[in-house]
């Protein structure tokens, strides 16, 4: 579904002018983010997988004052692979906790063998005394929607519907029913549409990718 026909599809449903289309849209974005940056899971207690085509390769360079560096700007989650400018793999720890314990100090100098992400920040030890490149990769942030041809940004297509329509619906229906002697049924309606669907992403989703995301 492109964004046009996702809003008239909101539009529908609400049958509300006060939410214009504007509004609509930073829905259906937030939507998307949320999706991608991963729901609670219907599966287990973990949160719903990296959508594999939002996975992307980058570099960095490490500098020569400090243990770390600023992930790219569209980092969303999962630094999935590092590698030297050689080709050898790094190391990626378990946890930032786990890092600095083998590393309290952060200030171990020599060429780069274990990293971790923690905090949007590339973490890593050694420190080089030449700045270095290293290949990532991860997960990026999805492309939000704003012309009407846009399509959602790895979100597989059949369901655009099943999570962006539902879970915008759901969010402005929880404005909408706030307050009204505590029943909420259209709010309870597209949550739990939108959780359906969530399973049905994790279901669809190869499990190698699904497993990643246990840790």
């Amino acid at each position: 579904m492109i964004l046009s026909e996702l809003v008239a599809a909101v539009t529908t449903i609400i049958q509300d002018a006060s939410f214009t289309e504007d509004i609509i849209i930073s829905r259906l974005n937030e939507a998307q983010s949320e999706v991608a940056g991963g729901v609670q899971s219907t599966l287990g207690s973990w949160l719903t997988p990296p959508l594999p085509e939002l996975l992307t390769i980058d570099t960095i360079d490490t500098v020569t004052d400090a243990a770390y560096v600023a992930m790219p700007t569209n980092f969303q989650r999962t630094l999935q692979f590092a590698a030297s400018s050689e080709g050898n793999e790094i190391d990626i720890a378990d946890s930032f906790i786990s890092f600095v314990e083998v590393y309290p100090l952060l200030d171990k100098s020599s060429s780069v063998v274990e990293c971790c992400e923690f905090g949007n920040n590339f973490y890593y030890q050694g420190i080089p005394t030449a700045s270095a490149e290293i290949t990532i990769h991860y997960y990026r942030l999805p492309t939000d929607m704003s012309a009407d041809a846009d399509e959602p940004d790895g979100i597989p297509s059949h369901l655009h519907r099943g999570l962006l329509i539902n879970h915008a619906c759901w969010k402005i229906y929880d404005l909408i029913e706030d307050g009204i002697d505590g029943v909420m049924p259209n709010t309870e309606k597209y949550m739990d549409l939108f959780f359906n669907a969530a399973r049905i992403l994790e279901l669809f989703i190869p499990y190698e990718n699904r497993k990643l995301n246990l840790h």
